[in-house]
């Protein structure tokens, strides 16, 4: 039975091409630490791994190259900007939506976390914002729900977040490479976002994009070797060597510099709009199902989640899987919080979520299999 895989909020597939290719090619014919040689090999290497910072501060508005920082992963990003600023008691404005890698590192820190209400259409509604906005240590909000999918007013809130004097965080996991936006046209102060959605390249790698004021501010997560300044005990004060102690993923670096070589999201934003919106008609003639968040496609990114109301959500998405060849990912999503506004909370939803290579063919056989299903 062939399949169609329909969890790319998860990770994408498949990876835009030339990854597997320029990954392997790294490890085969280089394979040297940037910052650690001064033979040709790795000088070489560093050059990558600074033309891939410049192509991530073109694609996604961002202040300097040198403040486009390499994590391993989407949560170390997270976990890089709040536990490198948010201490004990600081209260924390977050959204009704986050992500367990949010929410988890909030609570172990023991910050006092505050959701902003959830509208309706499943975006955050900013006529609740706290009135005390300016005793917020720090917002953090996601771009685009992983449950539902809705992009989330993030501009409006970042310009009531500055006026307040509060730095503003996003969780780009849903966004970064399904279409363009600007960070710095947005408002925020960091973006988190990783390379194995998205921007189509392998898991264990993740980009912290910062502003400088704000850099200036984060406590280095992790400190260690960086291949500078070597006489020093101290961490380096400049970037980004302060917030990338250790070996960084280059395998994973050349890779994402693959995939970003011909990145184009507007693109990409057409196709998924296309695909939203065909997806979006067929179920609304679906009967027994609850579809989470708002029916403009616009306002909308590649990710549906679904509600079977007269049967178990597991054993809907395992017949999806095994009756019709369809991968979806069933449950909670690592967000009981958006689960709980969306009042699916504790059963979950079936999640469908596209790529650029997904089809109109492929949504149109997953909508017959749904009502065969229910």
């Amino acid at each position: 039975m062939n399949t169609i895989y329909l969890d790319n909020a998860a990770t994408s597939f498949p990876k835009a091409k030339g990854v597997s290719d320029a990954m392997k090619r790294f490890l085969d014919e280089s394979c040297s630490n940037v910052g650690r040689g001064s033979y040709l090999r790795a000088q070489e290497a560093g050059l990558s791994v600074i033309e891939t910072r410049e192509r991530i501060c073109s694609l996604f508005g961002c202040e300097d190259p040198k403040l486009v920082i390499f994590t391993g992963g989407m949560t170390a990003s997270l976990n890089t900007v709040i536990k490198g600023y948010v201490r004990p008691g600081d209260r924390v404005l977050i959204s009704s939506f986050e992500h367990n890698s949010v929410i988890r590192p909030l609570f172990q820190i023991g910050a006092e976390v505050v959701c902003i209400p959830a509208s309706h259409d499943g975006r955050s509604d900013l006529t609740k914002l706290p009135d005390d906005l300016s005793s917020f240590r720090l917002c953090i909000h996601t771009h685009a729900s992983n449950v539902s999918g809705v992009i989330q007013p993030v501009e409006e809130l970042a310009k009531r977040l500055k006026a307040a004097g509060v730095p503003f965080c996003i969780d780009a996991a849903q966004t970064a490479g399904h279409f363009p936006f600007s960070m710095l046209g947005i408002g925020a102060d960091a973006v988190c976002m990783p390379a194995h959605k998205g921007l189509l390249a392998a898991q264990g790698l993740g980009v912290l994009c910062l502003t400088g004021s704000f850099a200036d501010r984060l406590d280095p997560l992790i400190s260690g070797g960086t291949g500078s300044v070597s006489d020093s005990y101290e961490i380096p004060r400049f970037y980004p060597d302060r917030l990338e102690a250790g070996t960084i993923n280059l395998p994973g670096i050349f890779g994402l510099k693959a995939a970003l070589e011909n990145a184009d999201f507007l693109s990409v934003r057409k196709h998924e709009i296309e695909l939203c919106r065909f997806f979006q008609d067929g179920l609304s003639d679906i009967p027994l199902i609850r579809i989470l968040g708002t029916k403009n496609v616009s306002e909308h990114v590649g990710v549906f989640s679904i509600d079977f109301l007269r049967q178990d959500n597991a054993e809907a998405a395992y017949r999806l899987e095994n009756e019709f060849g369809i991968l979806t990912r069933c449950g909670l999503h690592c967000a009981p919080f958006a689960h709980r506004a969306l009042r699916t909370f504790p059963k979950g939803t079936v999640r469908f979520s596209f790529s650029p290579a997904t089809t109109v063919e492929e949504l149109a056989y997953t909508l017959d299999a749904i009502r065969r299903v229910i």
